[in-house]
């Protein structure tokens, strides 16, 4: 099959710029190494950037006898499908039809290549006195740049990197080389130590393991069982809600934080503010600065509208550009009139979901 060539010249080119398994060291510097290494093994792969996605997805699908073993930890992706896998790395190919990934932090490094469709790709630096551990690290979010990654654009991923991604175009697709995560480096404790595990973000400054990668499914059960009982009962879901927030644990509160930005906002307000004055800690002050950048990303992340340039601006709005930057950006996709471009499509947007409004108003202002 043609199109799956350009994946056996990129495996003999992995093999070129590769160490053997037994030489692959540990440490910040090997790994910003690797990742420029494999980064430029990308950008050299032009064969790659000529394939068409959907021949490439039926090609791969034709014959799943071919594939190399897929693992349920890098399960990402509205379809993922590891392509190469090797002693030290492996590659995928991932579909993404929805909006928005998280904010997170990433556990081995490597390099990733936008194959089809753009995507808003803003990158962070987190500093905390803390260490990085099973529940809430508090600490500082510093916005490093929003970049918009078309076609056959590049990025390395570093275990330090910070970031996240809004895809434009569905599908947009991504072909993502990963190093095997090695005893005593990025991805695994030292021996006899528990495995690190890729922990996310919200601004301003607050870090955590997702319910995902925990060592129990006790959070995740307990916010479905939350969203249950909110479309069942409304009544006894706030009542509910009202005690958990006084008791529960400052990891437990910041899922629950997020799974209340569907509430209308003065009613999260309100439950918080009592929580806030029952809890013996500050856990809930620290968090509501987080609300806003919760209800922000939940909102875009869930709206799509036909028209690439309306999804422009929903990726925009979503990364929170503003004023110079934000006309830059715009101006970069050939929009000669960003006010108009942000009125014109603002409102397409509104009529899709009158909250996006405020949104919408804030970056009009900020372009005057």
């Amino acid at each position: 099959m043609k199109t799956l060539d350009a994946f056996h010249e990129l495996r003999d080119a992995l093999a070129a710029a590769e160490p053997a398994a037994d030489d692959t060291a540990g440490g910040p510097e090997e790994d910003a190494r690797r990742a420029r290494t494999l980064a430029a093994v990308l950008a050299d792969a032009h064969a790659l950037t000529r394939l068409d996605p959907g021949l490439l997805l039926a090609d791969l699908l034709a014959d799943p006898r071919r594939w190399p073993e897929q693992d349920w930890e890098n399960y990402f992706g509205n379809a993922s499908i590891t392509v190469i896998r090797t002693e030290t790395l492996r590659v995928d190919v991932l579909y993404w039809l929805q909006n928005a990934s998280t904010l997170h932090k990433h556990v081995s490094p490597g390099a990733f290549l936008a194959l089809s469709g753009r995507r808003m790709h803003l990158e962070y630096a987190f500093d905390s006195p803390a260490p990085l551990g099973s529940g809430v690290t508090f600490g500082g979010l510093s916005t490093l740049g929003r970049t918009m990654m078309r076609d056959a654009a590049v990025s390395p991923i570093l275990p330090t990197m910070v970031h996240e991604l809004y895809w434009i175009e569905k599908p947009s697709v991504t072909v993502s080389i990963r190093c095997t995560p090695r005893a005593g480096t990025a991805g695994h404790g030292a021996a006899g130590q528990p495995p690190h595990r890729p922990h996310e973000f919200i601004p301003p400054g607050t870090a955590y393991l997702p319910a995902a990668f925990q060592e129990t499914s006790n959070i995740q059960r307990w916010t479905d069982g939350l969203a249950l009982l909110r479309r069942a009962n409304r009544d006894l879901y706030l009542r509910t809600l009202g005690t958990a927030l006084r008791l529960v644990d400052a990891l437990h509160l910041l899922h629950v934080v997020d799974e209340m930005c569907d509430n209308p906002a003065e009613e999260v307000s309100d439950l918080l503010a009592r929580a806030d004055a029952e809890r013996e800690d500050d856990a809930v002050a620290r968090l509501l600065p987080s609300v806003p950048e919760f209800r922000r990303r939940k909102i875009f992340s869930r709206l799509h509208i036909g028209g690439g340039a309306t999804q422009l601006l929903a990726a925009l709005l979503w990364a929170g550009a503003q004023g110079g930057e934000l006309a830059t950006l715009l101006k970069a996709e050939k929009v000669t009139d960003p006010d108009a471009f942000v009125r014109d499509h603002g409102e397409r947007l509104c009529a899709r979901d009158p909250r996006v409004k405020p949104y919408v108003d804030e970056a009009r202002r900020s372009l005057r």
